[in-house]
């Protein structure tokens, strides 16, 4: 794959260091968030769309969230839940290349979109 991938999620990594699953780390993850169903604890899920890795980075509940440029270590998989879409993908680890910080603004924001989204949705 020749397109960057890019992981959202807590921050804390540097350059070099890997993204690791949930199961191994202990992490909250997106399956511990209601999509337990699709979310596999044992894999670093990875998105060739930048955006899509700051809504993850975003949603984390730290507030700290960060996304990283990774290098899969082990095969990827396409993502069950988004499978022939061709921007989502799993694998074993991942190394981070590269670190983009996001201001506490933008986060804060898209944490208020986001909420304002689920609330929109059970008036439904």
């Amino acid at each position: 794959m020749t397109a960057p991938l890019y992981h959202g999620g807590y921050g804390g990594l540097s350059v070099g260091q890997f993204v690791l699953p949930p199961r191994k780390t202990g992490a909250a993850s997106t399956a511990s968030f209601g999509a337990a169903a699709v979310c596999d604890r044992d894999a670093v899920y990875v998105t060739t769309d930048f955006e899509a890795a700051m809504m993850f980075a975003c949603a984390h509940p730290s507030g700290r969230g960060k996304i990283y440029e990774v290098e899969p270590v082990g095969g990827l998989v396409d993502d069950v839940d988004a499978t022939g879409r061709g921007y989502s993908f799993k694998c074993p680890s991942a190394r981070v290349r590269r670190v983009f910080k996001i201001k506490g603004k933008i986060i804060r924001n898209l944490q208020r979109a986001m909420l304002a989204e689920t609330r929109k949705g059970r008036t439904r």
